[in-house]
């Protein structure tokens, strides 16, 4: 064989890339004898021999295949090892080649085998245009679920998953195909790719097909190519993709002109470092296998493609079943997701075959262990919390403090009075069930007051955010419509009434109708919107009675608890922060006003009053431990914490400190009710905190774009379903259902979901893992922000022509900052303070970008639209541009405190951002000190400089 074969005696001449052929070769056989080991000790030694020849690399300056014969124990039964590199011999060669050397077919003359012509200039020109358009929308390559950018796997290990279709399910899938036009492989590969397309984050795939050029009968060689398909899971039937797919295929094969090298070449500048085509399907149905009758048998292989992480291929067993293999590089994909494509591939074809039909909705054929954390809503838990609030109100049961703000505190019968003289106030303003107040107080005992009524009374309360601009708080209340708007006296707002005003002398509680489990609006909460506008989320007592029940229960709250709220209270964690409390009758410990974002006030007041429970977004608590003492936290037991990225080194932290502590991870937006899933933070999270476990009553389902449902382990779009689902959206005081959209279950049921701006996948577990936000929201210090609202209002800026605003990292932590590029409509760009100044008129301090860059014109990906990961790398990298040498007082004493702090100063940082947010510490303060009065030449007091919160301040001092 070695004498009638070429191949077997080509070697190439690494220098020049020159195949060259030997004259003669010894065959290369290499024995190796086991017939006196034992049987184990004989599967063990063989076991080594196959992971040692299956990692391999041949040396091409000699002919690069090996042969190894095992004589194993008994010495009756033999294994043999074949090993071929491809640049000697493709894959229908390789079979062509091992076929006879095991048959006793006499060998055949073959004819000199002529390379295939080079196609002439004009071909390649056609044939580049029509790829070119062909995959003109390819922007990356397949988006599997790959452990580590493939980009970065340099010493690729390799392994092989199979599955077998047996011959008479084969025939009969194949018939179904023939029936409709489509050639068998075709219907085989379109199941292959419409199922694992599904592994895809976009349903999307970017697959190399292997190909040969036509040649006569001759020597086996490499004369293959490959071409690519871009294949798109479509709302269309099965065969309609197939269809597509074949007339794709034979489009290809018109244009091999392009080869595939030149494929590859014109795919790579889209995928950086990565191969441009990491999955190949390739169709071996024409390859020579062993007859069933012969001697030997097939036992296993494996196939090692360079710039490929995933080798799926379609060949015949000696029977004429199908065998779907799959070679992958173990760094790129984890076994259990192969064996689970493999695993769906073949529970799809044997479901179709069993139909009769192509056109079966592929979820009748997946499985979805990894949903098994969740229930069905009526699974959820009743808790009485109004009623339970008004017997602690007005039963004179309780008689410990119930709320304390500041240096103010309300036993329960004084609350209680006050909550009744609210109530009263409100019914003598002809105010009832389903009325809708606004509340536009500061947190005070007031404010407790009211939004306790409120609820009491069955009156929709909307707590809004007493620090937002005019113009957004306008919008704000129009859009809510209320019948009364409680403010301070200063708020200056038309119609409305200071809590004084409200209160009536009649402190005998009115009679109370309201129902925890009532579906009907309770409450009106605003949150950040992608249509440009803040959302008014309508909420109800049934949802928010099931988080209450269920995390006082589980967290094991009872009146002996003490709860500190430093969440804002027109923020969806606040609702737990008063209504848990009280309902349980513990103490409810609010910070002053003045002490609203005074991290070193929290660590004090919680010493003072021993809390026991503190729960907040993730960049308030880490406030907390900049400041408070290793003492003053020790009161606590369990920290749970929100609404944004945590960070691990928090909870390393956490346990350093405060080892006893429970930890808690909670999720879900503001439109699923307080939170909706959950994770108690062990010793294991280390990398990544879980988002978590829905609660009973509720249900996470993970989907594509098409509304398909990721298989375990795939990034997609979070969608909430459940007892936790708020009623909808206000709109100019309608409601109305924008997001909240009707999902297909597994089951076939069509369920009301909440559609999140979050991107998770699930773990094998039941627990879900956060991977990204869509475009629209991010989460900046634990604030919801909806980057299409800050873009509309910075375009209503005279000299703004279009304004793109993005998130982008901030040295290469976690953590997000707000940056903004944008086209001036003039020659003369505004200045960056001038458009601080601007936005300040229209958002919330959170929604403000500290960084601006002006351009020219907007780059634009492939597909023609504005490329956001190249603006998103600008403004990474100039970050550091920004901060150039002071020029103000305030900008000098920023960068000294960043200096102390050893930090680069952020480009949000303005003189009004509080120091404790940036990281200011206690110990900080002597060096600030020395540095204050050697740069600026002013020796301040220490009492007067720590009082100072933000570097305005700090320069009314030095004044």
């Amino acid at each position: 064989m070695v004498n009638h074969f070429a191949a077997l005696r080509t070697w190439i001449e690494e220098e020049t890339q020159q195949q060259h052929i030997l004259p003669e070769l010894e065959p290369q056989l290499e024995e190796i004898d086991l017939r006196d080991a034992s049987e184990a000790e004989a599967a063990k030694k063989v076991q080594q021999l196959r992971q040692h020849y299956q990692q391999i690399r041949h040396d091409p300056s000699s002919p690069p295949w090996r042969i190894i014969l095992i004589t194993l124990p008994g010495a009756t039964e033999y294994q043999i090892f074949t090993s071929f590199d491809a640049l000697i011999l493709d894959g229908q060669g390789i079979s062509h080649i091992i076929a006879r050397l095991f048959d006793e077919q006499p060998l055949a003359a073959l004819e000199h085998d002529a390379a295939p012509n080079e196609a002439d200039e004009k071909e390649r020109v056609r044939a580049k245009a029509w790829w070119q358009d062909k995959l003109a929308q390819v922007v990356t390559p397949s988006r599997l679920p790959w452990q580590q950018p493939l980009g970065e796997i340099v010493q690729p290990r390799w392994r092989r998953e199979q599955q077998i279709l047996d011959a008479s399910h084969l025939k009969q899938l194949t018939r179904l195909g023939t029936s409709r036009g489509l050639f068998a492989n075709t219907t085989l590969s379109a199941i292959v790719l419409d199922t694992l397309a599904l592994w895809s984050e976009d349903e999307a795939l970017t697959v190399g097909i292997p190909v040969a050029f036509p040649a006569k009968e001759g020597q086996p060689t490499n004369r293959s190519t490959f071409i690519a398909i871009h294949y798109v899971r479509h709302h269309q039937p099965l065969v309609d993709s197939a269809q597509r797919l074949q007339e794709d295929i034979l489009g290809g094969l018109q244009n091999l002109a392009w080869s595939g090298v030149d494929l590859a070449r014109q795919l790579s500048p889209r995928t950086a470092r990565a191969p441009a085509l990491p999955v190949i399907l390739t169709n071996c149905l024409s390859w020579e296998t062993l007859p069933a009758n012969a001697p030997i048998r097939a036992e296993s292989g494996l196939t090692q493609t360079p710039q490929v992480a995933l080798d799926i291929r379609l060949m015949y067993d000696e029977q004429r079943n199908l065998l779907m293999i799959a070679d992958y590089v173990e760094q790129a994909l984890a076994p259990e997701q192969v064996s689970a494509m493999l695993n769906a591939i073949h529970q799809r074809m044997l479901h179709i075959v069993s139909q009769g039909s192509l056109d079966i909705p592929v979820r009748e054929t997946m499985n979805y262990p990894h949903y098994q954390a969740n229930t069905p809503a009526s699974a959820a838990v009743s808790n009485d919390f109004l009623g339970r609030i008004a017997k602690n109100l007005f039963s004179n049961t309780r008689d410990g403090v119930a709320v304390i703000c500041g240096e103010q505190q309300l036993r329960w019968l004084a609350l209680g009075e006050l909550v009744a003289s609210m109530a009263n106030g409100l019914l003598a303003r002809q105010l009832g069930p389903g009325s809708v107040v606004a509340i536009y107080l500061p947190r005070s005992l007031e404010h407790i007051a009211i939004s306790l009524a409120c609820s009491l009374l069955e009156i929709i309360r909307v707590p809004i955010d007493i620090n937002s601009p005019t113009e957004r708080t306008a919008y704000l209340l129009e859009n809510c419509q209320p019948k009364l708007v409680i403010c301070d006296e200063d708020a200056a707002i038309p119609g409305s009434v200071t809590p004084d005003a409200l209160k009536s002398a009649n402190v005998h509680p009115p009679r109370f109708d309201a129902q925890s489990d009532s579906t009907q609006p309770a409450y009106y909460l605003y949150t950040s919107g992608t249509t440009g506008k803040p959302k008014c989320v309508v909420l109800n007592n049934r949802a928010t009675a099931n988080v209450l029940g269920q995390t006082l229960a589980h967290w094991q709250i009872t009146e002996r608890d003490v709860f500190i709220s430093v969440t804002p209270l027109h923020h969806d964690m606040s609702v737990f922060d008063v209504f848990a409390s009280l309902s349980v009758g513990a103490t409810l410990v609010l910070p002053a006003r003045h002490e609203e974002k005074d991290a070193i006030s929290w660590g004090r007041l919680v010493a003072q009053h021993r809390i026991t429970l503190w729960c907040s977004v993730p960049a308030i608590l880490e406030m907390l431990l900049d400041c408070a003492t290793t003492d003053q936290l020790s009161s606590l037991r369990l920290v749970a914490q929100g609404g944004d990225y945590i960070k691990p080194a928090t909870i390393r932290l956490l346990r350093s400190r405060h080892p006893h502590l429970r930890l808690i991870s909670l999720g879900g937006p503001t439109e699923t009710t307080i939170w909706s899933i959950w994770h108690e933070i062990t010793a294991s999270d280390t990398e990544q905190i879980p988002y978590g476990k829905p609660l009973a009553g509720t249900q996470y389902f993970i989907c594509h774009d098409s509304g398909e449902h990721c298989p375990c382990g795939v990034a997609g779009r979070i969608h909430t379903a459940g007892a936790n689902l708020a009623c909808g959206y206000l709109e100019n005081g309608a409601l109305v259902q924008h997001d909240f959209v009707d999902v297909l279950t597994p089951d076939g049921i069509s369920e009301r979901t909440f559609r999140t701006g979050d991107i998770g996948y699930y773990r094998p577990d039941g627990a879900i893992m956060f991977a990204n936000r869509i475009n629209g929201y991010v989460k900046i210090r634990g604030v919801r922000v909806s980057l299409p609202e800050i873009e509309e209002a910075l375009r209503q800026h005279p000299a703004i022509e279009d304004i793109v605003v993005l998130d982008y990292a901030v040295d290469d932590t976690p953590e997000k900052s707000l940056g903004a590029v944008y086209l001036a409509a003039n020659q003369v760009p505004p200045s960056m303070s001038e458009l601080r100044i601007f936005a300040q008129r229209y958002l919330p301090c959170t929604h403000i970008p500290g960084r601006f860059i002006v351009q020219t014109r907007f780059p634009l990906s492939a597909n023609g639209k504005v490329d956001r990961h190249a603006l998103r790398s600008e403004l990474e990298q100039s970050h550091s541009a920004t901060l150039a040498a002071p020029a103000t007082p305030q900008q000098m004493v920023l960068a000294i405190y960043c200096a102390v702090m050893g930090q680069p100063l952020r480009p949000e940082w303005h003189p009004q951002t509080p120091f404790l947010a940036m990281g200011l510490k206690l110990s900080h303060m002597p060096a600030l000190r020395e540095r204050i009065s050697v740069e600026l030449g002013v020796s301040l007091p220490a009492a007067a400089l720590i009082k100072c919160k933000n570097a305005e301040e700090v320069c009314s001092l030095l004044q």
